[in-house]
């Protein structure tokens, strides 16, 4: 109940520490730890600090922020592509084909720099919305999507899993999985998924726009 109510900002405020700190976020991650212990405590009976739930013996056990905050990093991406970006873009797509046919007959003059200056007619319907249907939909697809499902829960501080149950990442990444209805699996290499943070690179280039490609416009 109280991660439920961090996860629903209700405690925000509770969340001071300053964002610029080391690579791996401790400090963050020692923020959850404790706003979540004393909020427990409280949900408990009983009282802010008084340890009855303690922030890195129960809440961070078996845990460290340096296997922790890449897996946070991966899911926020992934739930946010997913279940926000994908929907979006499908719906943009649907409304640019629905463009498309409603002004497929319409016939004018070809228009750059905010000037009807060249004598080359054009139908908008078709030749300006239907080129999304090659790219808008499919976004967030592939590996880029698949990479983020990798998480590097379980590899504590090192990536050598020390301190932690064998079947803490297997069975806490499938309850994750089965609560956001995400497709997550646990890392292969935790050393290779704590060291880099290749998935989230390549995702931000996946969306990055395209440059350098012809213009249907251009003469």
């Amino acid at each position: 109940m109280a991660a439920q109510e961090v996860v629903e900002g209700k405690w925000d405020h509770q969340f001071v520490v300053d964002i610029f700190q080391t690579g791996s976020g401790t400090s963050t991650n020692m923020n959850t730890n404790e706003v979540i212990a004393n909020r427990a405590s409280e949900i408990m009976g009983g009282k802010r600090g008084d340890k009855s739930v303690h922030p890195n013996d129960h809440v961070n056990c078996g845990q460290s922020s340096n296997d922790v905050i890449p897996t946070a990093i991966h899911l926020a991406t992934l739930d946010s592509i997913v279940h926000q970006l994908i929907p979006a873009l499908n719906e943009l797509h649907a409304a640019l084909l629905a463009k498309a046919q409603a002004f497929g007959e319409v016939l004018k003059i070809g228009r750059t720099h905010l000037q009807e200056r060249h004598a080359h007619p054009s139908r908008p319907g078709i030749q300006r919305f239907t080129p999304a249907r090659s790219s808008t939909a499919s976004t967030g697809s592939g590996p880029s999507k698949g990479n983020l499902g990798e998480l590097a829960l379980g590899g504590t501080a090192v990536g050598t899993g020390i301190n932690t149950h064998i079947d803490f990442a297997r069975k806490t990444i499938e309850g994750i999985a089965n609560e956001t209805g995400l497709k997550l699996r646990e890392a292969k290499n935790h050393f290779e998924a704590q060291a880099s943070r290749d998935a989230c690179v390549e995702t931000s280039g996946a969306f990055e726009d395209r440059r350098g490609e012809p213009h249907q416009d251009r003469q």
